[in-house]
């Protein structure tokens, strides 16, 4: 058992000579054809979206109104009672501080 080794890195590509030019060619085409893939990527992505949300079986208008005034209605019991609960403690706190 011992420690690895990683073999060396290529530095022989990167040497200045008469190959750094096709080098750098390589390298600017790659990257152009990267972009123009990541922006058909988006695009294409976006049609996906598109066409998924078209099969989306969205609830109905009184469905979502009962909900958000179920929301509302609990979101205000809770709050009421956090608030009650705060008023209790002060006044107890208050009192044993005295």
């Amino acid at each position: 058992m011992g420690v690895q080794v990683p073999p060396g890195l290529p530095f022989n590509n990167f040497k200045k000579g008469k190959n750094m030019k096709q080098i750098e060619a390589k390298t600017t085409k790659t990257i152009k054809h990267k972009e123009e893939n990541l922006v058909g990527k988006g695009v294409k992505f976006l049609k996906e979206v598109k066409i998924e949300a078209k099969k989306i079986t969205w609830p109905q208008r009184k469905q979502i109104l009962l909900s958000a005034l179920m929301i509302m209605f609990f979101s205000l019991l809770i709050g009421g009672y956090l608030g009650l609960l705060d008023v209790v403690y002060n006044i107890l706190i208050s009192f044993l501080m005295k």
